[in-house]
């Protein structure tokens, strides 16, 4: 048997049968879905026009929503940032995107790759479509990595004073980005176990609606009780002290 080794299969390469790599896709594509979660919320919140949603954190409390939504927007950028970094940082091993097409081992065999309906019908080769989705992944790190760099993981002081916007991408870049996450968790986690991940994108409900509709709730309380009877406030106080 030749001692070298197979083109296909990196050097100190995990195979994917393997617990170690089966927990690592396990992880990874829990962490994707928490940043799915996290992107809908601040979507939700700040981006989708609806026509409520704005006046009703207007009035209730504007400048915790604009930390809010800072925060959130510093986060996601430095998720994905992290996600993208380099499989190893010296003796290191990175729990990114690079390390998981890169120093998993993944199957070539033709019987188990027909079978997977995440891959193109019109392409099995699991690694050619891997290495594709890690290539999208790296462009739109192109786009943030500076922001990366220089305020989000270390503020450097000439960014911080030049007060200068950094992460900004083209449209639609993003969402790109995070198609290609989900796609490279349902190829991989059907690799190991045999189906995939499935959905991540949450429905049009949970905590998040929840929150806007105890909004406009409250709003809706304010304005009832200034403009209510002596005996209807009595009332509302009423309600209100028993919450």
């Amino acid at each position: 048997m030749s001692g070298k080794a197979s083109p296909h299969q990196p050097i100190n390469s995990i195979p994917y049968t393997d617990d170690t790599a089966k927990e690592f896709v396990k992880r990874f594509c829990a962490r994707v879905h928490w940043m799915v979660s996290v992107r809908h919320i601040y979507q939700v919140l700040f981006e989708e026009e609806h026509p409520s949603i704005l006046p009703l954190m207007n009035k209730t409390a504007p400048s915790f929503f604009t930390d809010l939504m800072r925060i959130l927007h510093e986060y996601l950028l430095l998720e994905c940032a992290k996600i993208t970094d380099s499989a190893t940082s010296g003796k290191y091993e990175n729990f990114t995107v690079d390390f998981l097409v890169e120093k998993i081992c993944w199957p070539d065999n033709e019987a188990i790759l027909n079978g997977m309906v995440s891959l193109p019908d019109n392409d099995k080769d699991i690694r050619r479509e891997l290495k594709l989705l890690q290539t999208v992944t790296a462009g739109f790190r192109e786009h943030i990595k500076i922001a990366r760099h220089k305020i989000l993981a270390h503020l450097d002081k000439e960014s911080v004073l030049s007060g200068k916007p950094f992460g900004e991408f083209p449209e639609n870049e993003d969402q790109k980005f995070f198609d290609a996450l989900q796609k490279l968790c349902n190829i991989t986690h059907e690799a190991c176990f045999g189906t995939i991940y499935g959905d991540m994108v949450p429905t049009r409900s949970g905590d998040v609606f929840n929150l806007i509709r105890a909004l406009r709730n409250a709003v809706a309380f304010d304005q009832a009780l200034s403009e209510s009877t002596d005996e209807n406030k009595t009332w509302l106080y009423s309600c209100l002290s028993k919450i």
